[in-house]
């Protein structure tokens, strides 16, 4: 299996468990004493060294494989046991707790130095014997075991999970990687790695640097001294992951062969990729690591000191889908009739005309038109991977939710008898909470200034939810009851003309609902949503 391919199963391993994916340990002082017990028994009955000293290393090429092999795990046991760990974990026994996983990782430490013991069941142990061998061939090359081969540790460094009371979740980000196929998914992890790098060096992420340094040199060969004395001012275990997403070919040390050194060729499919990353475009994926990073960290501040407008707040990979959306919806407007127009002048004048030369110039707009509206369709496409997915909710509680953030405006104006125990429905809830807050803000809004009323209420109606929001304020005039929902088109001087196009988006686009304008019995306006049950039922 691939690494991009185990990547995508430990990350769907997160997502499928209830409350996160615990994170693994290992007791590293009870493996060394099982280590030190079997190693007493193994020196003892090859007749090998049982002192405390290592052989040298001039002698150490005189002994048996096997005997070299029992002192260098010696030394370097946590690396054994660290990689045992993550193989176990990842392909035999995903679900076992600290005790079993333990068991099992002293097996692979008997099997790696010659000891007897077992785990009892045949087929485990030829598979412990598998990811042990594995793991002793690393050591016997003096293979260096980098911190990213463990798809868990790496998705953490990138923010592909998120770690809270020692279990793992999947952030956006992470799911965004499992919503994009093959290239895509490659793609998107360098615009993510790219987005947090810390520079050449950064053993977890591709820095622009590297990335000109692959463009500008596709193929080379580094001695060791290069980056001994700094002249390859690199990180080599990025390289080496690069190579391991088949982005470029790379060959380690071989001392058998005298290679001292280590060598990569860039495979020409990546080029296209590095060259976004070396030149720091603003490409729709860079621009969506951008906003869910952003986003990341905003929660982790809100995880220290929790802020209670934060339902205020569009979150940042919220408002690029949203403004995606606006971009495409203007460009479309704009070129779509431009091309209908053109088709229209070639048939009408082609007859009066030089065809050869007509037809020409109309391919180099057909092509233009086409790869402008190709890049926006791109744009929205990402854009949206990382908006927050649909699930069940509470509306009673998004209800409350939207309301605590609006307290200050609302003056104590409000009226609010929400129906307890209604039933879920499905959709984003932080941006439902965003469409609700916006109209309740619109609402204080039309009665500020005075001692106005805003009711907020929910019924059921047949095989649906409605929520109204009712004010008392100067209302909307019939003729624009519709056009308000427009992107662009504001209630009032000053206004964005965004907050009641989300809410049209939230509730109609992601929810399949309605929202409507209408009277208020208060004598003001009457906002309005219906959402249909059947879709938004608790299993």
């Amino acid at each position: 299996m691939g690494y991009l391919e185990r990547l995508r199963s430990y990350l769907e391993r997160v997502a499928r468990a209830p409350g996160g994916l615990s994170a693994v340990h290992v007791d590293l002082a009870a493996h060394r004493r099982h280590f030190a017990a079997a190693w007493e028994r193994v020196v003892a009955s090859r007749g090998a060294r049982a002192g405390d000293t290592p052989p040298a290393p001039w002698e150490l090429d005189m002994w048996r494989k096997e005997d070299q092999l029992l002192y260098t795990m010696r030394s370097d046991l946590p690396t054994f046991v660290e990689e045992v760990a993550d193989q176990l974990v990842e392909s035999l026994v995903p679900d076992a707790s600290a005790d079993e996983l333990g068991k099992l990782v002293n097996v692979a430490i008997s099997f790696g130095i010659g000891a007897e013991d077992t785990s009892g069941a045949p087929g485990l142990d030829q598979e412990i014997g598998r990811i042990a061998e594995a793991a002793c061939a690393r050591l016997q090359r003096s293979q260096q075991r980098y911190g990213w081969e463990s798809p868990a540790r790496y998705a953490f460094e990138i923010r592909a999970t998120r770690k809270h009371a020692d279990r793992y979740t999947l952030t956006r980000s992470g799911a965004t990687l499992l919503s994009l196929p093959g290239l895509d998914a490659v793609r998107w992890l360098l615009a993510l790695e790219a987005a947090q790098s810390l520079g050449p060096v950064d053993e977890w992420r591709i820095s622009p640097e590297l990335a000109a340094q692959l463009l500008k040199e596709p193929q080379r060969e580094v001695d060791v001294d290069e980056l001994l004395d700094g002249s390859w001012p690199f990180s080599l275990a990025t390289v080496r992951r690069l190579g391991a997403i088949k982005l470029l070919q790379y060959q380690g040390q071989d001392l058998e062969r005298g290679f001292r050194g280590w060598s990569y060729t860039v495979f020409d499919r990546a080029r296209p990729l590095l060259e976004d990353i070396a030149e720091q475009r603003a490409t729709p994926f860079a621009v969506l690591a951008d906003a869910l990073l952003r986003d990341e960290v905003a929660l982790a501040l809100d995880s220290i000191r929790p802020d209670p407008a934060r339902a205020l707040r569009e979150s940042a990979a919220a408002a690029t889908a949203l403004q995606a959306r606006m971009v495409v919806h203007e460009i479309r407007n704009a070129l779509v009739p431009a091309q209908i127009a053109l088709s229209r002048l070639v048939r009408e004048l082609g007859h009066a005309m030089d065809g050869e030369p007509l037809q020409r110039h109309r391919g180099r707009v057909d092509a233009g038109i086409h790869r402008a509206l190709a890049f926006a369709d791109e744009m929205l496409r990402v854009a949206n991977l990382g908006v927050e997915p649909a699930a069940p909710f509470d509306v009673a509680a998004a209800l409350r939710d939207a309301i605590a953030g609006l307290a200050a405006e609302l003056n104590g104006g409000l009226r609010c008898a929400p129906l307890e125990g209604a039933p879920a429905v499905v959709g984003p809830r932080g941006r439902f909470i965003l469409a609700i807050t916006n109209l309740l803000r619109n609402a204080a809004q039309a009665v500020a200034g005075r001692d106005g009323i805003v009711e907020v209420s929910l019924e059921l109606k047949d095989d649906a939810l409605a929520l109204r929001v009712d004010d008392d304020g100067p209302g909307v005039p019939p003729d624009q009851r519709r056009a308000i929902f427009e992107p662009g088109v504001a209630l009032r001087a000053g206004g964005s003309g965004q907050g009641l196009a989300l809410v049209h988006q939230v509730i109609e686009g992601e929810m399949s609902g309605s929202v409507a304008c209408m009277e208020s019995p208060l004598g003001g306006a009457r906002f309005e949503i219906v959402i249909p049950l059947q879709r938004g039922r608790t299993p």
